[in-house]
């Protein structure tokens, strides 16, 4: 089967390769696919310009988490799936997995079966981002009816963002997103019912006390006007020197730093919500196999609306 190799560290063009390789025999309770889609998320072509393990992320030569595609063989423990299903995940993470692959084998647990009213790019751009969400909200305690809570989202347009804005008001929340001025309508499409332009410090500054933050972008630090006591603060990429203090004399608890994990459970809920018509995935641009690197250096561009995809025939 053909598959995604790094040839060592370096950027996209220089160290990514195309090759054939021997197809992996699914265990006990792993499933083959069938590969369709791939979403490419920064934790990817961080891992890749590092070259070693990125914190708990393990790094391989062979790339890709994400996935969606068709089971074609079983393991002989798995009951939850057959063959000829339509499944979607986020394999093994945040251990190596191997996805950017014709062909991949997956724990079983790893997976739902997908969501039918969903294109496969959207399938497979999902599973990392929208579980980022989905365990973020769990952190903060936003579970089950959040009618009446505020939740602020950091980077409302990005790949976590905008699932994060669909999610918390699929729960009921009302939801402010920030993100540049070209991408409110967008964000107000998703269910924002407030859109701030991050680069308008009185905008940001007249955001009135929220329950939860989500910060999705690097040093993503919320005002301080939007912080009161008890205010959960949740970041996916760390906060910078002096803000936990900060946010802390200002009230904030619960603050913390989040890692996904795999979550096929979670994943199922995720599937009704979309087949419900209450959660979509914006896919910024969608490429062959072939064009790897171009997705890569798509994603490094930091102008991406949504999820940057890899599909396979």
């Amino acid at each position: 089967m053909r598959a995604v190799r790094y040839t060592g560290v370096g950027a996209a063009a220089e160290v990514t390769e195309l090759v054939d390789i021997a197809d992996p025999v699914p265990a006990e309770d792993e499933v083959l696919v069938r590969v369709g889609a791939v979403g490419l998320n920064p934790v990817d072509v961080k891992i890749r310009a590092a070259g070693s393990d990125f914190g708990p992320i393990e790094y391989s030569t062979l790339p890709g988490w994400d996935l969606a595609g068709e089971v074609v063989a079983t393991g002989a423990a798995v009951a939850s799936l057959e063959v000829g299903d339509a499944v979607f995940g986020l394999a093994r993470f945040p251990r190596a997995a191997h996805t950017l692959a014709e062909l991949v084998a997956v724990p079983a647990a790893d997976l739902a079966k997908a969501p039918t009213s969903w294109k496969v790019e959207q399938q497979g751009g999902a599973p990392l981002a929208v579980l980022t969400a989905w365990h973020a909200f769990e952190a903060a305690g936003l579970v089950g009816d959040a009618a009446g809570k505020r939740v602020l989202v950091l980077g409302g347009a990005g790949g976590v963002g905008h699932l994060a804005v669909q999610v918390a008001k699929a729960r009921g929340a009302h939801v402010i997103a920030t993100a540049s001025a070209a991408k409110h309508p967008t964000l107000a499409d998703l269910g924002a019912d407030e859109t701030v332009d991050y680069r308008d410090d009185a905008a940001l500054a007249a955001i009135e006390p929220v329950d939860v933050v989500l910060s999705t972008v690097d040093d993503g630090v919320p005002p301080l006007g939007a912080i009161r006591e008890g205010t959960a603060v949740i970041t996916i990429t760390g906060f910078p020197d002096g803000a936990v203090e900060a946010l802390r004399a200002a009230g904030a608890t619960g603050l913390d730093r989040i890692m996904v994990s795999a979550d096929g459970a979670a994943l199922a809920e995720v599937a009704a919500l979309a087949d419900a018509g209450r959660l979509t995935v914006l896919v910024d641009r969608a490429f062959p196999l072939e064009e790897v690197v171009a997705a890569q250096e798509r994603v490094e561009s930091g102008r991406v609306t949504g999820k940057v995809v890899v599909t396979l025939p």
